[in-house]
């Protein structure tokens, strides 16, 4: 199955995330119209020429045949299979339905989109992301702010509280950059003006929290009915951390126009090894050998979401040293002890001082 022909798909919008220029086709209005003000900011036009176009149906999916299912390790829920064929991809989405492509020109969703808008978006995230990485990049698996062109990039096991921290962050002035993904680079080494620069590019993506992040921060709790409120209030503190229930948060609708950015150079790397119920708040800096030996926490990649994903010992030993390049030039720091957003915020405050 190759993607759908553009005449299918007569509605587009032309988006624009830092120099990667992306056009999306539908044939539904209230998909395109919907992207459009999600989007808003990124939306261009004219533009030059996409590096990649993503289409997306609504409609059902031909899903007949057989897909294989992506193990996601022992007791998580499979979220996806996957069918090769000649020069495509397919990605069958299990709980939704939607079937997915990927070709080397393009990228395409098909289903009931209306109902499952993220995964359209999360699609548009992964081209624009595999662009930014074919350029040398690496993804890490955490939220970031910035603090004028100076960013903080906080990583963390699921659950940590990475995107809590990072929206305790907003409330104190700092922007909004990315919820669970960052793309670095670090300068080249050839280049003394930019050896110790790491570019930071964000996911255009709005933030996607618990009800234990609303419940807390007094401009969010607004998104919760009352009664949802009062049901939550009754629960531990350790039930409501744990509570997995996301919601989407339109921060400059909420914080005003500007909170969210896209782009800083990368100041430091923050691993948030705390635990709920422990006590104290401890800060230790770490030697780049040592941020490495975390890796896990911090690594992520595009999944099945990447034709060119390596595979061979070369491609994974460049990838490593990336990241390796990375944490030499930047600090990086664990923070141990109990979860303290507030003594969190003063160290991030800190680090973007120096």
């Amino acid at each position: 199955m190759n993607a759908p022909p553009l005449a299918d798909a007569p509605f587009h919008l032309p988006l624009r995330f830092v120099d990667v220029p992306l056009c999306v086709r539908t044939n539904d209005e209230s998909i395109r119209s919907r992207l459009r003000a999600y989007f808003a900011p990124y939306v261009v036009e004219p533009m030059p020429a996409p590096s990649a176009e993503v289409i997306l149906i609504q409609g059902r999916a031909d899903t007949r045949g057989a897909f294989e299912d992506v193990r996601r390790g022992s007791g998580r829920r499979v979220k996806e299979a996957v069918r090769e064929e000649p020069g495509c991809r397919l990605i069958l989405k299990r709980t939704t339905g939607v079937l997915m492509g990927l070709t080397p020109e393009h990228a395409f969703a098909q289903g009931d989109l209306r109902s499952h808008l993220n995964q359209a978006i999360n699609l548009v995230n992964a081209c624009y992301a595999k662009t930014v990485l074919k350029r040398g990049h690496v993804l890490f698996h955490a939220s970031a702010v910035t603090w004028g062109d100076r960013a903080a990039v906080l990583a963390g096991v699921p659950g940590a509280g990475k995107s809590t921290a990072a929206l305790h962050l907003v409330e104190e002035g700092f922007r909004f950059l990315s919820n669970d993904r960052v793309l670095a680079k670090a300068g080249s080494n050839g280049d003394a003006s930019a050896a110790q620069n790491v570019e930071l590019l964000g996911y255009p993506k709005q933030p996607r929290v618990n009800p234990g992040t609303l419940l807390h921060h007094p401009r969010l709790t607004t998104l919760l009915e009352s009664e949802d409120q009062k049901a939550l209030r009754a629960l531990s503190v350790e039930e409501l951390w744990r509570l997995e229930r996301k919601s989407d948060v339109d921060l400059d609708a909420i914080y005003g126009q500007g909170t969210v950015d896209l782009a800083g150079s990368m100041q430091c790397l923050i691993l948030l090894k705390w635990r709920l119920g422990e006590s104290g708040f401890a800060v230790r800096r770490l030697t780049a050998a040592e941020a490495m030996a975390n890796l896990p926490i911090f690594y992520k990649d595009l999944g099945v979401f990447d034709l060119d994903r390596p595979v061979d010992r070369l491609g994974v030993v460049e990838q490593l040293q990336r990241y390796s390049a990375v944490c030499e030039r930047v600090r990086v720091l664990e923070v141990l002890g109990g979860v303290d957003f507030s003594a969190l915020v003063d160290l991030v405050g800190d680090e973007l001082a120096k």
